[in-house]
């Protein structure tokens, strides 16, 4: 690939520079010939410097030419960004380009190592040790064994006097009993009694 570098070239590679995330491929000589087009266009304009059109010119020429190149390193220093994490190599990347990446890949790496260091490391220790000590303890602990729920728990308890059909706090009925009736019945009816001295333990 041969790009004949003209004011159309470089405005069409200004769009394509805006519309992707990726580097456009160019001829790994385009900074060289983007440094000769510039001189040329400069030679030009003193060799008519009442020209106003030719100066207009160049000076928009050295915006757009300025606007690829910011996008570009932009593009590299996202993509050295990445490859410090996932190792992912950019196409189309140009030599001099391709120096910044490097250098950018290698000190993002080491800062993130430091901090890796600094934060992370000491945070997984944190954590392992605190598995360990809660993997000991479920170990020496014993078994807990679950208690049955109140509501299903029945109280055996002695009549003290005549009681006459009663609803208890769970919703339920119960009796009528008698005096010195022993009976087995569910928890929230025993205290109930209990509470009231109508029964007591057995």
């Amino acid at each position: 690939m041969v790009n004949i570098l003209t004011f159309r070239f470089l405005r069409e590679l200004q769009k394509k520079e805006r519309a992707t995330k990726e580097l456009e491929k160019l001829d790994t000589d385009f900074y060289g010939q983007v440094a000769k087009y510039i001189e040329q266009k400069i030679n030009l304009n003193l060799e008519d410097n009442s020209d106003f059109t030719s100066k207009r010119d160049l000076d928009h020429t050295k915006i757009i030419i300025k606007d690829i190149l910011n996008r570009r390193e932009r593009k590299v220093i996202n993509l050295a960004m990445l490859n410090a994490r996932e190792n992912l190599l950019p196409k189309n990347i140009l030599p001099e380009e391709k120096e910044l990446f490097e250098r950018i890949t290698t000190g993002v790496k080491k800062y993130r190592s430091t901090l890796g260091l600094v934060l992370y490391d000491d945070e997984k220790k944190d954590d392992n040790e605190t598995k360990i000590k809660e993997e000991q303890t479920t170990a020496d602990r014993p078994e807990k064994v679950e208690e049955p729920k109140k509501e299903n728990m029945t109280i055996k308890i002695t009549i003290l006097d005549n009681i006459p059909q009663f609803m208890a706090d769970n919703g339920e009925s119960y009796g009528p009993f008698k005096k010195d009736d022993i009976v087995d019945i569910p928890a929230a009816a025993a205290e109930l009694l209990i509470k009231i001295k109508k029964a007591e333990k057995h």
